[in-house]
């Protein structure tokens, strides 16, 4: 989710619903050494309540250290990426390589709840591969160490995110613990999210399901109060969020590099709908704000 979960992305989420938000990982050897780039990824804005800050490292002093700096900038829990697939991250020995180091892992999370007062979950996968699907066992040892809360993607780091995610064996890891078990994977629409939550989880992380699809979490909230489910928004309503968002993005990184990212963001939006390809084939050339506002005004939108 690099790249993609900032703050103005996630003030999108919360609009529609979403209880708890993300930062995008931090390293948390570049926090220790006050790296500027990996700092300006911890904004977080005043309407989270509540919102985490997630890091990676494999050196347990090194992330007690980060974990005081994310609860001095206020946030309200810290999480430890135990997940991410990402060569670059594993080949560290970070993200989802700590799945085949228990006892390290384990050390990790002791040492980071021992520096702070506010919660430090983890987020893991079902294990490294299938050989060592490892995931419930994982989880008590981290709950023994401090973890006050657990995500699980359900696929292992061999599978990155080919095949389908397991809920079976995320409804292991929640009846392993006793501490909140979060479902990850392939909730992308109702049907989905009423399948993993029947695994028995506490609640749902949503990551790659959300993306162009922020009402997802609204959808999601109706469905859990026994509420109507609302509509999707119609090409003219996305439109509105995207041109919300573009603004958003560029405030935080200049037009520049907020237009790179909103290209992908953007053509998110128009995944499956009419006229998707013609749409999404605009989004990833678009240069400036004002392209893109060009683009929602033009009316094209709805006639799609």
């Amino acid at each position: 989710m690099a790249g993609n979960t900032n703050l103005a992305y996630r003030r999108l989420c919360r609009k529609f619903g979403a209880e708890l938000t993300t930062t995008e990982m931090v390293s948390s050897k570049a926090l220790q050494f006050g790296d500027r780039k990996s700092l300006l990824l911890l904004e977080k804005g005043p309407e989270e309540q509540p919102v985490a800050a997630q890091v990676f490292g494999v050196e347990p002093q090194v992330l007690a250290r980060a974990a005081r700096i994310v609860e001095e900038r206020g946030f309200h829990a810290v999480d430890l990426n135990m997940g991410c697939p990402v060569p670059k991250i594993t080949g560290g020995g970070g993200g989802s390589a700590l799945l085949r180091h228990p006892e390290l892992a384990a050390e990790c999370v002791a040492a980071m709840a021992g520096a702070v007062g506010i919660p430090v979950t983890v987020k893991i996968r079902a294990g490294w591969d299938e050989e060592n699907r490892n995931a419930p066992e994982l989880a008590r040892r981290l709950e023994d160490a401090g973890a006050q809360a657990i995500t699980v993607h359900g696929r292992t780091r061999e599978q990155k995110y080919s095949g389908r995610a397991d809920y079976e064996l995320i409804g292991r890891v929640v009846e392993a613990v006793d501490i909140p078990v979060i479902g990850n994977g392939d909730v992308t629409d109702l049907q989905s999210a009423r399948e993993l939550l029947a695994s028995g989880v506490a609640g749902l992380a949503i990551g790659r399901g959300a993306l162009g699809r922020p009402w997802l979490f609204g959808q999601i909230r109706a469905l859990l109060d026994g509420a109507p489910i609302p509509d999707e928004p119609s090409l003219a309503e996305r439109g509105a969020l995207l041109m919300e968002l573009g603004e958003g993005v560029c405030e935080l990184y200049g037009e520049r590099c907020g237009m790179r990212i909103m290209r992908r963001l953007s053509a998110d939006f128009f995944r499956e709908t009419p006229g998707s390809a013609a749409l999404r084939a605009v989004c990833h050339k678009l240069e400036s704000l004002s392209g893109l506002r060009a683009l929602v005004e033009s009316g094209s939108l709805g006639e799609a």
